[in-house]
């Protein structure tokens, strides 16, 4: 609404004066317009007594209207602008000097311009001052020599006219902006008690006070109910009559730092209603410049429910943070911004990792250097999203030098990471072993019978792939029943071990060989060399040799060895191994180990059960 008064309404700014500032133009042409006008008829009409003075008053008159309107008068004291309207007079009245009219002069009528300016927009001193001068300049005037000219009363009365018209349009201007003033003034008012009104429906607090002096100059319904006063009651009175002593000292803290740099500042530490204990506000201030200064608006906003629930969830936070604080296993919370970095972990890592919470804490980059490069990476594509962790083991190096495991279970949260990780190190390396114990003979560390049919049929399915050869030997220790009976289970037990170490060291690193129950071992090899040509020649001679148990004993069992081929068999794995069965138990019976009669058939099928 105030942009549209001004551009309607040519408003006058006191202090800075008529020739300064918006409506500028508007307040200057009208007179400058008027005086143009009457020296264009005046001067070529009238007759000259004086020359000296009619040029003297020509050339002010005429240099005073350009410089009213041209020249900075923002950049001079405020009583320079008297001299446009003063000089001016002074021109007129050479002017009319110069006719030899007197009062009759038509310049008399242009006295009524600068008279008029200063009327309007100057003091009263102004006014007088000007009235002495041209009254004494017209005196002056009268007591010349007159020279009757019947023109010069026609020319008078044209000026006159032109004035009067000037002055006329000039005045009703003036009258219209003072109407649209006074309208626009009316509306304003209106819209300041729809204002008001809306301001005493809100249930926020609101006023406004001088921050000189800390006067109230409004506040609005709620504001005044918060204190039990009525609005108007309290406007004049000193802020800090109302409020406690709470909220005096959110007041002064407010205002150190409120300022035309920081106009607008919320005090983020609700204040207790005075009234209302178990009520709650939070202050917002805007810094504002109003007519006798500075000012603040303060707004109060009721933030009880957000304050409970601040409270209750800081109590959950606190209690859920106690929990972790003592639980055996870290929790932990990476945040995003600005940079991957922890802003929590619990202290049980000291126990697991060696390392205080503050180590990490401190520095993310040396959660990285502690990971190995499967953990490093994982961890680095879960910070970049390009993959989750939801459930991982993370290989870390204590601060001892021994590497820990830690099975981390993580959840994704809003700008970060958070999980909980534990010491799952002794637990794994029991997993471990127990697969291995469920995959290998648990006397001899050798392949079992299990993960020797699955490596079987591996070899067998590469191999027949590539229509390459693939050979099992088959053996079983001569006499190990005897040994048993006469030396003690221990003794062969002692004598399998050696057993299969020394098939283990006679083999090819890509030979497999198992345990397939009892004394009975096998060997799956590729026959494509001239050394796997004589690899049975080699284990017959290894395992010839006696086994010296200690110094009184010495046992020797040598093997039968049965020998099948895909070659002659094909690839099927129990055609395979029945075939390199039949081939070992013929050898023992061309050694007359075992009696003729004995079927060999029966234990190639519990071997190959599964």
């Amino acid at each position: 609404m105030t942009q549209s008064l001004t551009r309607h309404v040519h408003l006058l700014d006191a202090p800075k004066g008529p020739l300064i500032g918006d409506g500028r133009l508007h307040r200057v042409m009208p007179f400058a317009a008027t005086a143009t006008l009457s020296l264009i008829i005046a001067v070529p009409a009238a007759s000259w007594t004086r020359p000296g003075f009619a040029l003297a008053g020509s050339i002010l008159a005429v240099a005073m209207i350009p410089i009213a309107i041209l020249f900075p008068w923002g950049r001079v004291r405020r009583t320079a602008q008297l001299a446009p309207p003063f000089l001016f007079l002074a021109a007129t009245v050479l002017l009319a000097t110069a006719t030899g009219n007197g009062i009759e002069s038509p310049f008399v009528a242009l006295t009524v311009l600068p008279l008029m300016w200063l009327a309007i927009y100057e003091n009263r001193t102004g006014v007088l001052l000007a009235a002495v001068l041209t009254a004494a300049g017209l005196w002056f005037a009268a007591s010349a020599e007159r020279v009757e000219s019947p023109a010069q009363s026609a020319v008078s009365i044209a000026v006159f006219v032109v004035c009067c018209a000037g002055m006329g349009i000039t005045l009703h201007g003036l009258v219209s902006d003072a109407r649209r003033l006074t309208s626009a003034l009316r509306d304003q008012k209106l819209a300041l008690e729809h204002a008001a009104a809306m301001l005493d429906a809100l249930p926020e607090r609101v006023n406004r006070y001088r921050l000189s002096d800390l006067a109230v100059m409004y506040c609005n319904a709620a504001w005044g109910a918060q204190y039990d006063i009525e609005p108007a009651e309290a406007v004049g009175r000193s802020l800090k009559d109302f409020l406690s002593d709470d909220e005096i000292e959110g007041l002064d803290t407010q205002l150190a730092l409120l300022g035309p740099d920081n106009p607008v500042l919320v005090d983020n530490i609700p204040r207790a209603v005075p009234n209302a204990p178990d009520q709650w506000l939070e202050w917002i201030d805007r810094y504002l410049i109003g007519a006798d200064g500075p000012e603040i608006l303060s707004i109060g906003r009721d933030v009880t429910e957000r304050r409970d629930a601040e409270l209750k969830l800081a109590e959950s936070e606190a209690r859920l943070r106690d929990l972790a604080d003592n639980s055996a296993d870290v929790v932990w919370r990476i945040v995003f911004e600005p940079t991957p970095h922890f802003d929590y972990m619990s202290p049980s890592i000291e126990n697991i990792l060696g390392y205080p919470p503050s180590y990490l804490l401190e520095d993310f980059g040396r959660m990285l250097e502690i990971l190995d490069d499967d953990g490093r990476t994982a961890l680095i594509g879960a910070l970049q999203g390009r993959q989750t962790i939801a459930q991982y083991d993370f290989h870390f190096r204590h601060a001892n030098g021994s590497t820990v495991i830690g099975e981390t279970r993580t959840t994704s949260v809003t700008g970060g990471l958070q999980g909980v990780s534990r010491d799952v190190t002794q637990l794994r390396e029991l997993q471990a072993s127990l697969a291995a114990l469920a995959l290998r003979d648990p006397l001899t560390g050798l392949a079992n019978r299990r993960l020797f049919n699955e490596l079987l049929d591996a070899d067998l399915a590469r191999t027949q792939r590539g229509e390459l050869p693939l050979a099992v030997a088959f053996i079983d220790l001569d006499d190990f029943k005897t040994v048993n009976d006469t030396h003690g289970h221990d003794v062969g037990d002692l004598v399998l071990c050696e057993t299969a170490r020394r098939l283990v060291a006679t083999v090819r690193s890509t030979d497999t060989v198992a345990r397939f129950g009892g004394d009975e071992f096998v060997i799956v090899y590729e026959p494509n060399d001239a050394d796997s040509l004589t690899l049975v020649e080699r284990i017959d001679r290894a395992l010839s040799a006696p086994v010296n148990l200690s110094s009184t004993i010495v046992v020797s069992c040598a093997a039968s060895i049965g020998l099948a081929e895909t070659r002659t068999v094909g690839y099927d794995r129990a055609a395979l191994l029945a075939a390199a069965d039949d081939a070992m138990y013929e050898m023992k019976r061309a050694r007359r180990t075992i009696p003729v009669a004995d079927d060999a058939r029966p234990r190639v099928a519990a071997a190959l059960s599964p």
